[in-house]
């Protein structure tokens, strides 16, 4: 499980920094600023200026991290996620172990597409189209060309009751990411004989 943790989130979330460039060239801001692909492009360039930072003023990683953090918090739904990867578990879980679990996914996540995005600012990003599945749920179709490969990621995005999108599932060549998580998850909490608890505490260690 670790190369998925490590190396697909942070491709994942990594390359969401780059949908920005394609969209930004293919729709007219004034007309495109409530979109989902807007909203993430906008995102996108605030990490896209964090790597420049990083690579040009080689900014400590602990300070990095936490400016990543507060890019992500305005596009991702962290608590939407995390208790999906809980699954069942969140209903049994105590509120201080859902927040505990919520802090410790995002952390690693967070981490993960620090790390990620600084390898892949020269891939090739194309959007392939939106899918609108209903009024509150888009999915934004991209392609990304890396090192010879290419790759197929379709992003989930949900609007919020107050009106926002916010990024909360990704599809990278047909594999849920999602379900990945969740997958894991289960598989700790079967290995602690359903100590929640021991599975937030070595959630980073196993993954």
């Amino acid at each position: 499980m670790k190369n998925l943790f490590t190396k697909v989130s942070g491709v994942v979330f990594g390359l969401t920094m780059l949908l920005g460039t394609s969209v930004m060239a293919q729709a007219p801001a004034a007309a495109a600023t409530q979109s989902p692909q807007m909203i993430v492009e906008s995102v996108a360039q605030k990490l896209f200026d964090l790597v420049k930072v990083k690579n040009t003023e080689k900014t400590a990683d602990d300070a990095y991290y936490a400016q990543v953090e507060g890019a992500l918090n305005d596009v991702v739904n962290f608590p939407f996620i995390s208790a999906s990867v809980m699954g069942k578990a969140y209903k049994q879980a105590t509120p201080a172990q859902r927040q505990a679990f919520q802090k410790v996914f995002k952390d690693g996540m967070v981490k993960s597409l620090a790390k990620g995005v600084l390898g892949y600012a020269d891939s090739k990003v194309t959007i392939a189209g939106v899918n609108e599945v209903n009024a509150a749920r888009h999915i934004v179709k991209q392609e990304v060309a890396i090192e010879g490969a290419s790759h197929k990621l379709d992003y989930t995005m949900r609007k919020e009751k107050s009106g926002e999108w916010k990024l909360i599932n990704v599809v990278l060549n047909g594999v849920n990411l999602g379900q990945s998580f969740s997958g894991q998850f289960k598989a700790s909490l079967k290995k602690y004989n359903g100590d929640i608890d021991k599975v937030i505490a070595n959630w980073l260690a196993d993954a």
